[in-house]
């Protein structure tokens, strides 16, 4: 179960990673960004913290600072969509199943302890 977990864990992020470098690097993206007013440090300070917080949360013993990042970055996203007149949705999407992988993996975590005393 572990082992799905961390697939589980590692395809989110990874697929969060790809989404933040393709905002951060492609057309539609830099065009987004600047109808927010955001200028390109503006947009370095919101993105790395998450491209971090996503290769975190893919890694167990990391999992919860990840988790972290993660949420306080897409919490940041999310306004900035909303400023522009975007719906955030699927920001809200990757942070509902990050916590339900997060709970998941907790509880196996605890189970396993469990079973080993």
């Amino acid at each position: 179960m572990r082992v799905a977990l961390a697939g589980a864990r590692g395809l989110l992020g990874g697929w969060l990673i790809a989404t933040t470098v393709s905002s951060l690097t492609g057309p539609a993206g830099l065009a987004a960004w600047s109808a927010a007013g955001m200028g390109g440090l503006n947009r370095v300070a919101i993105t790395l913290p998450e491209i971090v917080g996503a290769a975190l949360f893919a890694l167990e013993p990391t999992m919860f600072t990840g988790f972290a990042l993660l949420l306080a970055t897409l919490l940041v996203a999310m306004i900035v969509h909303i400023r522009i007149g975007e719906g955030p949705w699927h920001l809200a999407a990757y942070a509902l199943v990050a916590a339900v992988l997060l709970y998941v993996t907790r509880r196996t975590m605890s189970a396993e302890v469990e079973r080993l005393r």
